[in-house]
């Protein structure tokens, strides 16, 4: 009796098996390739924008530091204007704060 295992093998179709092998193998290389573009599109596009937001805050940090220059001035200015005005009004903010801290210090010692 012979067996499947006996027969010789045809080169037919080992011909075939190595150029699907071959194709596949092919296929397998441009799709790696095609991927490799796309993550290096994306990473391109990724620092473009990390570069964009990183100049967008460097112009918020220096207009906010204008604008916190300009605003400390012009509070010096007007407290040299108005000096009894602003102690009157650092003395209301400081006794209504003492109010305050006093009241929520004696609901601690109830709690």
């Amino acid at each position: 009796m012979k067996s499947v295992m006996d027969e010789p093998v045809t080169n037919g179709s080992t011909e075939a098996t190595k150029n699907r092998t071959q194709q596949q193998d092919e296929n397998d290389a441009e799709m790696a390739r095609e991927t490799d573009e796309v993550l290096n599109e994306a990473k391109a596009a990724i620092f473009e924008k990390l570069e964009d937001t990183k100049e967008a805050a460097k112009r918020l940090w220096k207009h906010g530091s204008y604008a916190l220059e300009d605003t400390v001035s012009e509070l010096v200015h007007n407290v040299k204007k108005h000096p009894i005005g602003f102690l009157g009004l650092a003395f209301a903010a400081g006794t209504v704060l003492g109010i305050l801290l006093s009241h929520s210090s004696q609901q601690a010692d109830t709690d």
